[in-house]
């Protein structure tokens, strides 16, 4: 009998997963810049600090989604292989780029090609992920899981989703440029994550444990 594939206890993965998660939310902080010495102008120097704050709040909102999908993935998770050790690695690999091309868009927000590269980074943490759960429904799955299969739709469903609004955005911001807005509104798209539900199961649809 071979012994069971294994290259990471779950749960040393899922400290990993919280610390850089941590961080890198925490440098999203890092690019609003208030004024050190506040003059009479003050409201004026936070009114232009608006574009920044709202990049902040959209980025930090859009990590918080994938982690609390990564945690429930997670959960339905019995041990971790190497090949979705490597999935975990290249998904927190992709969401540290989110600080920096966040910092992209408050530094250019006239520069619809800034959300653009921001969206295609979302794309490939929306694979990796996506990738990780077939992985799990397929092989890793504890007790927590009872019909693989339905899950899988279910999360497949979800994803497909999720990839419509990023592209969604993406073609936003392809028409900001076409037009020559000033103004961007392509980031504001990414908020609708929020309404698909993107990594988080539909669990009603999903059969009911029979415990």
């Amino acid at each position: 009998m071979h012994p069971r594939p294994s290259l990471l206890p779950k749960a040393r993965l899922e400290a990993l997963t919280d610390g850089i998660f941590a961080v890198t939310m925490t440098l999203l902080v890092l690019d609003l810049r208030f004024p050190e010495h506040p003059t009479q102008s003050l409201w004026d120097e936070l009114i232009d600090l608006l574009p920044r704050i709202d990049n902040y709040i959209i980025s930090f909102v859009v990590l918080a989604v994938f982690w609390l999908g990564h945690l429930r993935m997670l959960h339905r998770m019995r041990e971790a292989d190497h090949r979705f050790a490597w999935l975990n690695l290249a998904f927190l690999l992709f969401t540290t780029l989110v600080p920096p091309l966040t910092s992209l868009l408050g530094n250019n927000p006239q520069l619809p090609r800034a959300a653009i590269l921001y969206g295609f980074n979302l794309i490939l943490i929306l694979g990796c992920e996506a990738l990780a759960w077939r992985l799990v429904c397929t092989k890793l799955r504890n007790e927590s899981l009872q019909d693989p299969e339905a899950t899988w739709r279910t999360i497949r469903r979800h994803f497909g989703l999720g990839a419509g609004v990023v592209l969604l955005a993406i073609v936003v911001a392809l028409v900001e440029i076409r037009l020559g807005l000033t103004q961007g509104f392509a980031p504001y798209v990414y908020l609708l994550l929020i309404g698909v539900g993107v990594m988080r199961p539909a669990y009603r649809s999903l059969p009911r444990d029979t415990a």
